[in-house]
């Protein structure tokens, strides 16, 4: 019997629609509510409008407008506590946070399931 209750909420940042909407679709099916944004400008705006409801901020780096590690920056000044999960088809090449989670593009969706549930499962931790 499949649970259908929220498990969490996931602000997802990715440029490319096709992805966006597998991502969404993936992420959907297991439970997640899912925002989309289309890039880190429109991600930061939707996070403003619920940053506490927001368990994890899964982004593109490299998008128009602003890109996933400069919106996230901005998050942490509203929200210090987010945690975010990082895509890109390249290793980046400044570098990283350290501890800073990355997928690198290609990722199978059990990759990406993996990360995220890896990652919300540490703050349900208690």
């Amino acid at each position: 019997m499949e649970s259908t209750e929220k498990v969490g909420k996931i602000l997802l940042a990715e440029d490319e629609p096709q992805l966006r909407a597998m991502l969404h679709d993936l992420l959907i099916s297991r439970g997640y509510e899912v925002i989309q944004a289309i890039d880190g400008h429109d991600a930061l705006e939707k996070f403003k409008q619920d940053p506490q409801g927001i368990s994890l901020v899964v982004t593109d780096i490299v998008m128009p407008r602003m890109d996933g590690i400069s919106s996230f920056k901005e998050m942490t000044k509203i929200d210090p506590s987010v945690k975010v999960l990082y895509m890109s088809g390249y290793v980046p090449e400044r570098p990283l946070p350290e501890g800073v989670n990355i997928l690198i593009k290609p990722f199978s969706p059990l990759d990406i399931l993996n990360a995220v549930n890896s990652l919300l499962a540490d703050q349900t931790k208690s």
